[in-house]
């Protein structure tokens, strides 16, 4: 699967960039400028997206079954929150050009306003644009306080362009960012019993297992700010985070060696254990 950005001005499309699954695109914002999003493969937006706000830089996260930064737009905040005006914006099934807004229908979960470290899922919704192109308006953020109810724009003519979603379900970012993390935390286990079979441990091990415990723990938080975001009456919020909570990607301690020290050692003993055993023999 495949992504298209677009970077557009107030006249034209000043660029476009393909992101292929397992690739990471990472661009320089530009001002009075939107970035339109479309799946190659259908020819609209994609249905929903993870946002994140690093320090001045935008993270979006696709739903391409990773859990790595498809796309980072530097610089894409000011030094003051809400000073950009520039959206993420795509076409919608009906024709229509939306911006991406937040889930939880929560003013300081839309991209323009997330707080450093803070992550959102998005959806397109809210007022109809008159075109993807950028145009300067601080007040369209103001079209949210109606949509806590129901944000996103209805599926038209059963559904949306993954074949029977609905962008109306304010918990799909968090539930998808949920299972993502059981599925890290399930890999890192299984690769600890698979190691362990043999009884030990080794720095090689070790080193293996920390690298899958930092992606676990990573999507583990991801999730856990996804859910802790929702609003507290979504009624699908308890029960994914109770789901967060127990995941558990506690790794054994290695014993500080290699595989190749192991084996050594390993040998070692059993020539110990032959002279002894030859000693005893030639005592009787």
């Amino acid at each position: 699967m495949s992504t298209t950005l677009k970077v557009l001005s107030a006249k034209k499309v000043i660029a476009n960039y393909q992101i292929n699954q397992g690739e990471q695109l990472i661009i320089e914002a530009r001002a009075q400028s939107n970035y339109q999003l479309v799946d190659d493969k259908t020819g609209f937006a994609p249905d929903n997206i993870i946002t994140k706000r690093d320090g001045k830089d935008l993270k979006i996260y696709l739903n391409d079954g990773d859990m790595s930064e498809d796309i980072i737009i530097k610089d894409y905040y000011g030094d003051e929150i809400g000073e950009t005006t520039n959206l993420l914006v795509g076409k919608h099934e009906n024709g229509g050009i939306y911006a991406y807004i937040p889930e939880s229908g929560l003013q300081p979960d839309a991209v323009s306003l997330l707080a450093d470290q803070a992550v959102a899922p998005q959806a397109l919704g809210g007022e109809e644009l008159v075109s993807a192109f950028w145009v300067f308006n601080p007040w369209w953020l103001l079209a949210l306080a109606p949509l806590a109810a129901g944000i996103a724009i209805a599926a038209h003519d059963g559904g949306n362009n993954s074949g029977g979603g609905d962008l109306n379900t304010q918990a799909d970012g968090a539930t998808k960012l949920v299972e993502e993390a059981e599925a890290k935390a399930k890999a890192l286990d299984d690769k600890i019993k698979e190691l362990e079979a043999d009884g030990n441990i080794s720095a090689e091990d070790k080193a293996t297992l920390d690298a899958l415990k930092a992606d676990a723990d990573a999507a583990k938080a991801k999730a856990d700010e996804a859910v802790k975001g929702l609003p507290a009456d979504n009624a699908a919020k308890d029960g994914l985070q109770g789901r967060v909570d127990v995941i558990d990607n506690t790794i054994p301690d290695g014993n500080g060696r290699d595989d190749a020290i192991d084996k050594q050692v390993e040998d070692a003993t059993k020539l110990v254990k032959a002279a002894e055993d030859a000693e005893k023999a030639a005592e009787k």
